[in-house]
């Protein structure tokens, strides 16, 4: 399963206002119309209302929930389709996690991750680009576009300061890259994973199979070495264990290149010789690919799904609101 637009459901957090209001509503609503007919029905006027309340409430709940679920685009299951593909979208997931700044590769693993990245903007024209940033969580920063003034702009910014959470997990930065195509693209697609490998959580083999079933190509491009360095903080002072030794990180090219056995992609290291026209000519080369059956395997979107069990809470809480109450007294 899989999640296109997964901070749409930010908007979760309107849910308790929501549900607030409701409430206000109802209080507002029974003393109305305990006041308007009287104090000898008072009992059966706040159960009947306490129903009503309750149930257009809760249909107005589902009604929201289900709509952001239709919004944020869920996937799942796999069909296929003819394959017709022409051009070239590429979505980078850089590692952003402190240890990116170790200067073992100049002049820092990230510094030297945007250099390659710029590299392949350069030389792949016509080709669309995105961006995802990762941590222990994974966020995009950019959707795809040829636009280079974003791109660029995007690349300007990233660093460890963009996300809080700490570690490192491959698995969420592959998935949410995954996630960042459009399901009905007719177009090459390719991540290019920018990491030192040391992943503190996650499994990153199954969104890598995922990514081999649906034909999107991964690239890992593993930035540093195996003797690493320490580890800087933001405020220009070395990270410290809690025995006040400095923390070396050091790169793990072994997990880097066994998600691109996995997906069955291309594993490059950022310090060897001729990388600067090696990641773009194995990105050339693979648009140039072409589905020998003709077919390809695309994720199924569900939103029609959830957008239709919207549409029903939305009725059923407009047919709640209408009741009319007269044959009650």
């Amino acid at each position: 399963m899989t999640v296109t637009y997964p901070e749409v459901f930010r908007l979760l957090a309107f849910l308790p206002l929501i549900i607030l209001v409701l409430v206000l509503n109802y209080r507002a609503g029974c003393k109305e119309t305990t006041r308007l007919i009287g104090s000898l029905h008072e009992n059966t006027v706040r159960n009947l209302f306490l129903i009503k309340s309750f149930f257009g409430g809760l249909s107005f709940v589902a009604f929201y929930v289900l709509l952001l679920a239709a919004l944020a685009g869920f996937s799942w299951g796999l069909t296929t389709v003819r394959e017709d593909r022409s051009g070239l979208d590429v979505v980078f997931a850089v590692d952003v996690s402190l240890s990116m700044l170790v200067e073992d590769a100049q002049p820092s693993r990230l510094a030297r991750s945007g250099d390659l990245m710029r590299a392949v903007v350069q030389d792949l024209d016509g080709a669309r680009f995105g961006v995802v940033a990762f941590t222990g969580s994974a966020t995009r920063l950019l959707p795809l576009t040829e636009d280079n003034a974003a791109i660029e702009s995007t690349l300007n910014v990233i660093g460890p300061e963009l996300l809080s959470t700490p570690g490192t997990d491959l698995e969420r930065a592959l998935t949410t890259a995954l996630a960042s195509f459009p399901a009905d693209s007719d177009r090459h697609r390719a991540v290019v994973v920018f990491s030192d490998g040391e992943a503190h959580s996650g499994d990153e083999s199954g969104p890598a199979r995922e990514a081999a079933e649906r034909g999107i190509g991964v690239f890992t491009v593993t930035v540093g070495s195996p003797e690493g360095g320490p580890v800087p903080l933001l405020d220009g002072s070395r990270a410290l264990d809690r025995d006040g030794n400095l923390v070396h990180s050091r790169a793990e090219p072994a997990r880097m290149r066994r998600i691109a056995e996995i997906a069955g992609g291309v594993h490059l290291d950022a310090s060897e010789a001729g990388v600067f026209s090696r990641l773009p000519d194995a990105l050339s080369e693979f648009e140039g690919r072409r589905d020998s059956e003709g077919f390809r395997t695309v994720p199924v979107e569900r939103y029609r799904f959830f957008l239709g069990w919207a549409l029903v809470m939305l009725a059923v809480h407009v047919l709640i609101r209408s009741l009319r109450w007269r044959r009650w007294f």
